[in-house]
């Protein structure tokens, strides 16, 4: 056997034996960090990585590295959402779903967080980057927190950003079996620092002015999804980590 073919080989082995490894040949930078979960299918996008579930119909998380370049984009909002026809068809999430539901089209990783390129912000309307959330919560609170995200990755020049439903609690579903978060988390780690906030926010009417409030831990949003965040990380800095509330929010508060 060749030098070429045995490298062949070694890789496809890593690639089948390691799915994290693998999902870092894939996802780039996006989850760089470790995997937060084995979902049914890993997406992997130009501006951010998802892991779907077919169950729920939902991504149960949403992951992408966001600079503070990528922060500042200048590529416009163009709303076109769209089914994700990679998804095999009965377990994709439609626009009907969504038709006269009373939710929004919830984005996981913002449109406006995708603003380096055409192909950026058109993935961004896949719906397998959405979730269905109550349009107060949607255009209000959970708004003014990925403005917020946008202000830390400025101020500290390379963030990761981890969204996504909370099911302990389900609302039951939509449309055709896309089921209803009943909490949403969001966790931002600031890389070259190792510093991460987290926050969980109910389904409901969240005050804007309150978003402090809903700080909690890294390990907190772990016990709730049953996902590991940052496992590339050494262990006794990502416990630490994880098990702290930083400091972030006292620096770039929202001017509101």
């Amino acid at each position: 056997m060749n030098n070429i073919n045995k490298l062949v080989l070694a890789i496809g082995f890593a690639l089948t034996t390691f799915p994290t490894l693998a999902a870092g040949f894939q996802c780039k930078d996006h989850v760089a960090l470790g995997v937060p979960g084995q979902s049914s299918q890993l997406l992997c996008r130009e501006g951010y990585a998802a892991g779907y579930n077919y169950d729920t119909k939902v991504s149960d998380w949403v992951s992408y590295r966001m600079t503070a370049a990528s922060a500042q984009g200048q590529v416009p909002r163009k709303d076109a959402f769209a089914e994700d026809k990679e998804v095999p068809v009965q377990y994709r999430a439609t626009l009907a779903d969504y038709k006269g539901s009373g939710f929004d089209r919830g984005h996981q990783a913002p449109a406006a967080d995708m603003r380096t390129s055409a192909t950026t912000m058109k993935q961004s309307f896949l719906l397998t980057n959405m979730t269905p959330q109550l349009p107060a919560l949607n255009q209000g609170a959970w708004r003014i927190l990925e403005e917020k995200t946008r202000q830390w990755a400025i101020a500290y020049e390379n963030i990761q950003v981890i969204t996504g439903p909370i099911f302990t609690n389900s609302d039951g579903a939509i449309g055709n079996g896309v089921t209803v978060p009943h909490a949403y988390y969001m966790v931002v780690m600031d890389v070259a620092n190792q510093e991460a906030i987290a926050f969980i926010l109910p389904q409901e009417n969240v005050s804007a002015s309150r978003l402090a409030d809903y700080i909690v831990t890294v390990d907190a949003v772990e016990e709730q999804t049953g996902l590991d965040f940052f496992t590339a990380l050494p262990d006794e800095p990502e416990e630490a980590m994880e098990s702290q509330l930083m400091t972030m929010w006292d620096n770039y508060s929202p001017q509101r």
